[in-house]
């Protein structure tokens, strides 16, 4: 308690607007139990947990907290972030998994329900209908899914930095170090897991990731899967102790071309624990498998750890870890992208690498219909891997006072200016959606004041 006291003490001056009415009222009620809970990070370094009460007509935030009478309203300007946990979730749906990539650097996830010259429709839990302006959109993903176990980084709290503790940043949706450590999460990895993530570094690689570790503290685990990049070669260690025994052994290596021509690819993992098999996909294509011989020595866990090297900065985004049902995926054969005076139409990528030119049509049971030059065809929309939409008008969203970054807890980022929410929904505006209520408890965290460059230290982040 006399920490709470210690704390509000200092908020008056800094935090909480002080237009309050003179006369005196009736203690207002405690909000009604919810499960969603949250902690305010302010601009000066204090934190202020309890539970969001919305926004009143002055434009503070309500807050309630447990040592609290009443609600306490907060002035924005204050607040560098608020964190919420709790709160149910519905299941994912089968099908596919659509990522849309905004030109302001956010990503809006759901599963595509309509596509023409105006618009992308995502259909959302969390949102309804997002119907985003093409002009503000870059790209659009498609991923096959089945039940998502993780999708990150969504913050950096939940991770775990072995070594210089500012070794390792959260910036701008990515896990940034430009020191030598490792950071670390514990998933709860299925025995048939597939686990993938974007790697970017500069000039040469040196990297390290552990898989299905049993320690979170260390680089050097008693149980994991180490894989050792070291510019183009690549090689698998297991490393494992078995009641009084144990080992470390090379199960196997690589050579991988992309990993020396370029600076940026996506690492895929399909693991089987229980039979020992360890595929590696880089870009879509098989790079090696893997057969651990004895896959039931060792004591494995569940931590997925990423470890940089010092000199050799690196960054991780776009984390997913889901079931994997144990067929592997054909090679994708990237083929060359039509000449540019052939395109008339829109360009979408299949998940074998084909490419299909045409002008797209309604999306109906999850299949697109798509005119080409030479005939119309139906594709599934969980066939198709991308679908490129920077040809064309491009804009950004005016910056507006008031926006707010808002972090998705299945992973992405939506920046909106926020215009009054409750204890269960916000509702926010934007140039690239327009006006759309949302769930509350589908964000882990808001960001205010998010163009204050002073305070993009105290968030984490950092050129890398």
């Amino acid at each position: 308690m006399k920490k709470a006291i210690c704390l509000l003490a200092l908020l008056p001056s800094l935090s909480i607007s002080q237009d309050e009415p003179e006369t005196p009222k009736a203690p207002e009620p405690a909000p009604e139990k919810t499960d969603l809970v949250g902690t305010l990070k302010f601009s000066n370094r204090d934190r202020l947990s309890g539970k969001p009460g919305g926004i009143d007509g002055a434009g503070n935030l309500r807050w309630h907290a447990d040592f609290l009478h009443k609600p306490i309203p907060v002035k924005p300007s204050s607040i560098l972030e608020m964190r919420l946990e709790g709160g149910t979730q519905p299941q994912q749906e089968e099908g596919h998994h659509a990522l849309l990539l905004l030109n302001n650097g956010d990503t809006i996830r759901g599963q595509l329900d309509a596509l023409d010259e105006r618009h992308v429709t995502l259909r959302t839990w969390y949102g309804g209908m997002l119907k985003v302006r093409r002009t503000m959109a870059k790209d659009l993903e498609i991923q096959r899914t089945h039940r998502t176990v993780y999708s990150g980084p969504e913050d950096f709290e939940s991770w775990t930095v072995e070594g210089e503790k500012n070794a390792w940043r959260l910036s701008g949706g990515a896990l940034a170090a430009t020191k030598g450590a490792g950071i670390a999460r514990e998933i709860q990895t299925p025995d048939r897991a597939h686990i993938q993530f974007d790697l970017a570094w500069r000039s040469s690689l040196r990297f390290r990731v552990l898989l299905l570790s049993d320690e979170g503290e260390t680089t050097q685990p008693d149980n994991c899967y180490d894989l050792v990049c070291q510019r183009r070669f690549v090689y698998l260690r297991k490393r494992w102790v078995a009641r009084t025994t144990g080992g470390s052994k090379i199960i196997g290596q690589a050579n991988i071309a992309e990993l020396a021509a370029k600076e940026k690819v996506r690492f895929e993992f399909y693991i089987d624990r229980t039979v020992g098999t360890i595929a590696l996909y880089i870009d879509g294509r098989q790079a090696h498998v893997w057969t651990d011989e004895d896959p039931k020595a060792g004591s494995f866990g569940n931590w997925l750890h990423f470890i940089s090297e010092d000199f050799y900065p690196v960054q991780v985004s776009r984390i997913r870890v889901s079931p994997w049902k144990g067929n592997l995926p054909e090679n994708v054969e990237v083929t060359e992208e039509p000449e540019e005076e052939e395109l008339d139409g829109q360009m979408i990528r299949l998940q074998n690498g084909d490419i299909v030119v045409g002008d797209v049509g309604l999306i109906q049971d999850g299949v697109l219909a798509v005119e080409t030059e030479f005939c119309k065809m139906k594709i599934p929309v969980d066939r198709m891997r991308a679908i490129d939409l920077s040809e064309g008008e491009y804009e950004e969203p005016i910056r507006k006072k008031g926006d707010v970054r808002a972090w998705l807890r299945e992973g992405g980022r939506i920046t909106f200016r926020l215009d009054s929410f409750d204890r269960d929904t916000l509702t926010g505006y934007s140039q690239t959606f327009g006006e759309v209520e949302f769930k509350l408890n589908a964000f882990s965290r808001l960001e205010f004041n998010i163009y204050n460059e002073e305070l993009e230290a105290l968030r984490g982040s950092s050129n890398w």
